[in-house]
Parts: structure tokens; sequence; C-alpha cells
């Protein structure tokens, strides 16, 4: 077994047999991905995706206008692809770059569907991420609507204490769809506030 911290964490979406993790491994291939490169470009296809083995991947839209929506982070044990356009047989609208150097276990569509035509666990693992994927885009739009932006900060570093200091500052304003200033206001505002409450209880 090549990956047996990656098995472990995927099996908690889906039992899988060692015997079919084994075949998974077989036909995934390595990839290794350099800081600012693209592991996938919009108008790429989007029959490829890939499971993270190391490093931090930020998935982005860029308008008409050029401007960036950052739309989720990746790391590792987690998987990189345009979902919504692979359902739709369409070619990729979405940027994923890599944020540090990182290697990607990388994956065509077809592998996936051999996969589950050999064996049910991989139908309830991609079902499992895909009802994961569903319920964290509700919990955004809810976030968007009902939080304000500091909420939606410290929700964000609660959720992402692993990404601490992996991630631009610009990056986490765009995924909380303020500007890099607006950011920099509520970061100094809660620096104020815990410096007050310190002082306070001295």
């Amino acid at each position: 077994m090549r990956f047996p911290a990656l098995f472990e964490q995927l099996s908690k979406f889906a039992p899988i047999p060692p015997d079919e993790w084994l075949r998974a491994e077989v036909l995934g291939k390595e990839q290794t991905v350099d800081r600012k490169a693209l592991f996938l470009r919009p108008g790429d296809a989007s029959d490829r995706f890939a499971v993270v083995l190391q490093g931090v991947f930020r998935l982005v839209r860029v308008s008409a206008r050029g401007g960036e929506s950052v739309k989720a982070f990746r790391a590792e044990g987690e998987l990189l692809g345009a979902y919504s356009e692979m359902l739709q047989g369409k070619p990729s609208m979405t940027a994923i770059e890599a944020l540090e150097p990182a290697r990607v276990l990388v994956f065509r569509v077809a592998d996936l569907q051999e996969l589950e035509a050999g064996h049910a666990c991989w139908v309830q693992l991609a079902r499992s991420v895909a009802e994961k994927h569903f319920l964290l885009k509700e919990q955004r739009e809810q976030e968007f609507l009902e939080l304000s932006a500091e909420e939606r900060l410290e929700r964000f570093w609660a959720e992402h204490s692993h990404l601490h200091r992996r991630i631009p500052q610009r990056d986490v304003a765009a995924y909380l769809g303020i500007t890099e200033v607006g950011l920099s206001r509520i970061v100094s505002r809660r620096r104020r506030q815990q410096a007050a409450a310190s002082d306070a209880s001295q």
C-alpha cells in the first residue's frame, strides 16, 4: 500500500476493502505541482480529478472583468476537480492553483467508473463526497445571507485551522467576499479587542 494515510482518510467516507484500494492505487498517477502552477485551467477538459497528497490549492472563478472569486481551498486528503462541469461533461470554468509545492494522485473519470463497476464501496464513496460538498455549499450560502464579514472570518478559521499561515490573506478575503483592506481592518479590530480584554483581566 503506497498511501496508507490517504486510505485511512477516505475510508471515513465509505469502508474500502484493502484489495479495492490497491486497485485504485494502480489506476492513480502521482503528479507534482509547483507553487503557483495550475492543476486545471478554465477551458481544460473536466475529465480528471485528483486527491491531494501534499499541499494546498485554491479553486478560483474569474469574471469577465478579470475579478477573482475563490470558491474553495483544498488540502491533504481532499479532492480536486471541476465537479459541476464534470457532471455536465463541459470544459472547466474553474482554475485550480497550488499555493505551495504540492503532490496529487490523479484519476480520470473513466478510472472512477471502472472502480464503481467493480465494487459498491466506490459508489458509496462518491456519493458521500458529493453530499459533503453539497452541504458545504449550502452552509457557505447561508453564511453570506446571515453572518457579518467578521463572523464569517471567525467561522472560517474555526473550520480551517489546518490552513493557518498556508494561504495568503488576499485569498481569504476573496473567499469571504470582502476586500483585502476590509479584512485587514477586521483583523486589526479583533486584535485591539483582544488586547483590551487582556488588559482588563489583569
